[in-house]
C-alpha cells in the first residue's frame, strides 16, 4: 500500500497505518495550515459504511457463532469421550483464551496492514480446524485443533472487523457494534440446532465437514465487504485532528481510564462467557431432554441478538459506559436467578433474561475503549490489549467452575461464583465512570 509523505508543514505525525493517496477523507480541497487543526469528520453512514456491517454481521455468524455454539460440541463429547465437565471445558476456554490474547498482536497488525490480510489468513485457519477436527478421535487433538487453532483463525477476523467497525462510525457505533456482534448471537441461535441436529443424523467427522462447508464461504465473503478506513491515523474519535504530542503506543495503552475498563471487563467477561457453556448441560440434569435442552442455548442467543441491537442504540444516546453499567448488573442478577430455575418455564425465561442483558457487553465494552481513545491510528492496540487483558479471566473462568461443578456436584456454586465476578466487575466498572466522567452521559 502506498505511504503518502506529508510536508514537513504539517504536524509530524507518524501513522501505523500507511495512508492512501485517493482515500475519500484527503481529498485536494482538505489543505490546512499547519497551526490550524484538521477535522476528517467520521461517515456514520453511507453505503460502504453499511457494507462494512454487513460484513461483520456475515462474519461474526460464522465465526464467533460457532464459539457461542460450543455448549452443544461440550455435550457431544462428554458423551463421546467419556470425559468429565472441567476436563472438557477446556478446549472452549483455550478458543476464548486465544481470540482474548491474540489481540496485542493482532490489533497492531490492524493498524498497520488493514483488515483483508488478517481476514483471509484467518479463514484459512478456521477452513483447517474444521478439517482436522474430522480426523481428531482424542481430547488432546480437539484441544489443540477446535480450541487453539480454531480460536486463532477467529480472532483473525475478530479484531480487523470491530476495529474497521470502529473507524467508521462515532456517534452511531454503539449501534452499529451492537449490529455486528449481534451476527455472533444469530449464529448461536443457528449453529446450536444444526450441530444438534447433524450429531444425531451423521457421525461427528461429516459434522465438522458439513460445518466448514457452511462456514468457510461466509467468512471468505466477509472479507470482501469489510474495510478500513485509510485516513484516521492521528485523529480522535471524532475525526479531530490531534497533537503530535499525543500520539504514542506509550499513550495509547497508559491510560488509567483504559486500564480500570479493561480490569473491570476481565471480571465481567470471566463471569458471563462461562454460562453460555453450561446451560444445555445444567437443563438436561434438570430433566430437560437433549433437544430442548439446546435448543435453550438458541433461546437466550436470540434474546442476546435483540439485546446487542437495543442496548447499542439506548447506549448511543445515553451514554455508553453508563449502558455497559446498567447491563453489567443485570447480567449478575440474571446469572445469579439460575440458580431457582430447575423446571423449564423458569430456565427459558432467565435463558431470555440472561441473552438480553449480557448480549450488549462485548459490543458496548469496544464501544467504549473507542471512544476513549486518544489516537484512533491506534484502535485496534486498544481494542486488542484489552481483549488480552480479558484473556486471563476466560482461560480460567471455564475451568475453575467446572472444578466447582465436579466437587460439590452442584452447579449453585457454579451460577453464584459468575454472578459474583460480573458483579464486581461493575463495581470497578462503576468507580471508573464517576473517577473520571461526572456528566450524566457519557
Amino acid at each position: 500500500m502506498a505511504q503518502r509523505t506529508q510536508s514537513k508543514e504539517t504536524l509530524d505525525i507518524v501513522s501505523p497505518r500507511p495512508i492512501s493517496p485517493d482515500s475519500p477523507g484527503l481529498s485536494s480541497i482538505d489543505s490546512f495550515s499547519p497551526h490550524e487543526p484538521h477535522h476528517i469528520g467520521v461517515p456514520d453512514s453511507g453505503r460502504r459504511a453499511w457494507l462494512v456491517v454487513l460484513g461483520g454481521f456475515i462474519n461474526f455468524t460464522a465465526s464467533f457463532g460457532l464459539l457461542n455454539a460450543f455448549g452443544t460440541y461440550e455435550s457431544r463429547y462428554e458423551e463421546s469421550l467419556q470425559l468429565n465437565t472441567s476436563t472438557i471445558t477446556w478446549i472452549g476456554s483455550a478458543q476464548m483464551f486465544v481470540l482474548f490474547l491474540s489481540g496485542i498482536a493482532i490489533g497492531p497488525a490492524f493498524d498497520k496492514w488493514g483488515s483483508r490480510k488478517l481476514m483471509l489468513s484467518g479463514t484459512f485457519l478456521c477452513l483447517v480446524s474444521f478439517i482436522a477436527c474430522s480426523f481428531a478421535t482424542k481430547f488432546y487433538q480437539l484441544l489443540l485443533v477446535q480450541g487453539f487453532l480454531f480460536g486463532l483463525g477467529c480472532a483473525l477476523q475478530f479484531y480487523p472487523t470491530t476495529s474497521a467497525v470502529s473507524e467508521w462510525f462515532d456517534k452511531k457505533r454503539g449501534f452499529a457494534l451492537g449490529l455486528v456482534v449481534s451476527g455472533a448471537s444469530a449464529g448461536g441461535i443457528i449453529w446450536p440446532m444444526l450441530l444438534n441436529s447433524l450429531f444425531i443424523r451423521v457421525e461427528d467427522s461429516s459434522t465438522h465437514r458439513i460445518t466448514a462447508g457452511i462456514a468457510t464461504p461466509l467468512m471468505l465473503l466477509s472479507c470482501v465487504l469489510v474495510r478500513e478506513r485509510k485516513d484516521i491515523a492521528g485523529h480522535d474519535t471524532a475525526g479531530n485532528e490531534i497533537k503530535a504530542s499525543q500520539t504514542s503506543i506509550s499513550k495509547a495503552i497508559w491510560d488509567a481510564r483504559f486500564l480500570g475498563l479493561s480490569s473491570a471487563l476481565l471480571f465481567i467477561n470471566c463471569g458471563m462467557m462461562v454460562p453460555f457453556f453450561y446451560i444445555p448441560q445444567y437443563a438436561k440434569e434438570n430433566g430437560v431432554d437433549g433437544t430442548m435442552a439446546n435448543n435453550l442455548l438458541a433461546i437466550s442467543y436470540a434474546a442476546s441478538l435483540v439485546g446487542r441491537i437495543f442496548t447499542g442504540w439506548v447506549a448511543d444516546h445515553m451514554g455508553r459506559f453508563n449502558m455497559l453499567l446498567v447491563i453489567s448488573a443485570l447480567t449478575s442478577i440474571a446469572t445469579l436467578c439460575f440458580v431457582w430455575a430447575t423446571a423449564l418455564p423458569t430456565l427459558v425465561i432467565f435463558s431470555l433474561l440472561f441473552g438480553f442483558s449480557s448480549g450488549g457487553i462485548v459490543p458496548l465494552g469496544s464501544a467504549c475503549v473507542a471512544q476513549t481513545t486518544p489516537d484512533m491510528g491506534y484502535i485496534g492496540l486498544r481494542i486488542g490489549v484489552m481483549m488480552a487483558i480479558c484473556s486471563v479471566g476466560t482461560l480460567a473462568g471455564g475451568p475453575a467452575t467446572g472444578a466447582i461443578k465436579d466437587a460439590t456436584q452442584q452447579w449453585g456454586g457454579v451460577f453464584i461464583f459468575c454472578a459474583a465476578l460480573v458483579m464486581t466487575g461493575t463495581c470497578v466498572l462503576f468507580t471508573i465512570r464517576m473517577l473520571f466522567k461526572k456528566r450524566l452521559v457519557f
